[in-house]
């Protein structure tokens, strides 16, 4: 069986009629082969020596077959002695994986020689029998052997640890031309032995090349920036996501210190403490290349088998948006109790201001006051009344929400309704208004506080605008859903350390007389009221740009 049709020569270049390698072949020529299989670099390699080590205890034709892990199925994996037509052959009809279940019937452990089964041509068995139609004819004759047959079939079984069958070796054309015996095959089994473990071998390392494949993939897809370092803190790897939002180039990245990715000494003071005793977890500002970020940070050691520290493993998540909406939260929370304390006290102070209205009122219509009292009461009511607004305002920006119920509304309506009414109460002279309405859904809210917040931010910008020549662009539209409005203008702009207060109450940014401080504080308010977010950003001399996001309604 699997011969080739004509002689060959062996592995190591003799010819056919040399002395059997059983009595000359020597014990120290094994082990080097055994040795050149273990320093092969492939699996492939190792396997096509270990076939030609067979080769060497005295057959001419050796076919390996393995049980692939994965299918269950017999595999022809390595061959000396075959032609690359006659490997093609076998692979496509040689034996399956149930021939070699049906090897181990007990029918047929007569036919046993050692660890090996030896199938004469002659047998009867429907087995045996099967084999003729896999196998390859051989091309030697009957006269050219001493008792072994063209046709006899040895099969060599490789059982693993456990009793699981990881293989199985064919061999024919003994040179001895005799039948084995228990004692002839003793060779083979020590090479079968180093199959057996080669092929575990091979098995481990190709779950190792799967396993390293998948966490490759795993650290390279992860969403989480994740980064290696040596023992002595240096990067020696980094994700794609940490590359990206870092904004370094992996070669950029190896060597570097990772004491320079994060921003306060302090924090990395706290890091290396902490993670001495453990782990470390905890909000730091990530200092990138091009830009600073808070990031939620865990960093573990790596130990050696011998508990030795031989490098960290980082992971780091951009809060930088959850805390922007964590303080947002926190602020709104503090501007609604503000709004709730300025609303009672509006009312509380309405009631004595009234009085003090009504009876200035009447004292002005007196006859017997001079001129100047007269003029002194005319003060007083003008600078009643101007209160009186002012906590009207406040009041109805407080409880305004419960004279209205919320209902869908066109965005952009509101704020051309709102345009409108700037255009007829203010100087707009100079001032050039441009309009991009997008197709936006409607929105959940009360028009009467969306008219209330747009004539706010827009007066802003017309005043921010006052004596100059500009323009006051309004833009809405669609994203996933929701309604996003920029309001931009090209004015003086606000100074960037008063950001941080421009929505707190009574705190303006204009001239003295000209603002309460109340319109943004209750364009904040009544924004967050309808699940809305509203930001600033500014420039002193270039501008300002009012970013809204509201959403859409289903």
């Amino acid at each position: 069986m699997d011969s080739p049709n004509c002689p060959s020569e062996n592995t190591f270049g003799t010819t056919d009629a040399q002395p059997s390698p059983f009595e000359t072949i020597e014990v120290g020529t094994l082990f080097e082969l055994l040795r050149n299989v273990r320093l092969a670099k492939t699996f492939s390699e190792k396997l096509d020596l270990f076939c030609k080590g067979i080769s060497l205890c005295g057959w001419r034709r050796v076919h390996l077959y393995i049980v692939d892990p994965h299918n269950n199925e017999l595999v022809s994996a390595s061959s000396h002695g075959l032609t690359p037509d006659q490997m093609e052959y076998l692979r496509n009809n040689g034996l399956k994986i149930t021939d070699l279940k049906r090897l181990f019937n007990p029918q047929l452990q007569k036919y046993r020689v050692g660890r090996a089964y030896y199938f004469p041509h002659d047998s009867n068995d429907p087995f045996v029998q099967g084999l003729d139609s896999i196998s390859i004819e051989s091309g030697y004759s009957v006269e050219d052997f001493e008792g072994w047959h063209p046709s006899d079939i040895l099969f060599f079984p490789l059982i693993g640890f456990g009793g699981n069958t990881v293989g199985l070796l064919s061999m024919d054309d003994p040179v001895s031309g005799k039948k084995p015996t228990e004692d002839d095959l003793k060779p083979i089994e020590l090479f079968a032995d180093a199959a057996i473990g080669l092929i575990a071998e091979g098995e481990f390392e190709a779950y190792f090349d799967k396993t390293h494949s998948l966490l490759s993939r795993l650290f390279d897809l992860s969403p989480v920036m994740i980064f290696l370092s040596d023992e002595d803190y240096k990067i020696i790897d980094a994700n794609e996501a940490a590359l990206k939002n870092l904004g370094f180039s992996r070669e950029e990245l190896i060597g570097y210190n990772e004491c320079r990715l994060i921003a306060s000494m302090d924090s990395y003071k706290r890091l290396l403490k902490e993670r001495g005793l453990g782990s470390f977890s905890g909000e730091v500002q990530i200092t990138g290349k091009k830009k600073d970020f808070w990031g939620l940070l865990f960093s573990v050691p790596v130990f050696s088998s011998r508990s030795k520290i031989i490098g960290y493993i980082t992971h780091v998540i951009d809060i930088t948006e959850s805390k922007k909406l964590h303080q947002y939260l926190i602020r709104a929370e503090k501007l609604a109790g503000i709004g709730v304390l300025a609303g009672g006290l509006a009312h509380e102070i309405n009631n004595p201001l009234q009085a003090i209205l009504s009876r200035a009122e009447q004292i002005s219509t007196e006859d017997e006051l001079s001129d100047e009292a007269r003029k002194n009461i005319a003060e007083i009511i003008e600078f009643t009344k101007e209160t009186g607004q002012i906590l009207k305002d406040l009041a109805g920006y407080t409880y305004s929400a419960k004279r209205e119920t919320p209902f869908a509304v066109n965005l952009n309506e509101v704020i051309e309704k709102a345009v409108k009414l700037i255009g007829r109460s203010m100087d707009t002279s100079g001032i050039k208004f441009k309009l991009e309405f997008g197709d936006i859904p409607l929105i959940k809210a009360t028009e009467s506080e969306l008219m209330q917040v747009f004539v706010n931010l827009i007066s802003n910008s017309v005043d921010a605008l006052s004596g100059m020549k500009g323009h006051v662009k309004v833009v809405t539209f669609d994203e996933e859903g929701d309604v996003f409005c920029i309001i931009e203008d090209n004015g003086k702009g606000i100074e960037s350390e008063r950001l941080d207060n421009i929505f707190e109450p009574f705190y303006t940014t204009k001239e003295v007389g000209k603002g309460t401080g109340l319109g943004l504080f209750a364009c904040y308010k009544i924004v967050a009221k309808n699940n809305g977010l509203i930001e600033i950003e500014s420039e002193l001399g270039k501008g300002t740009k009012v970013f809204l996001k509201f959403h859409g309604e289903v």
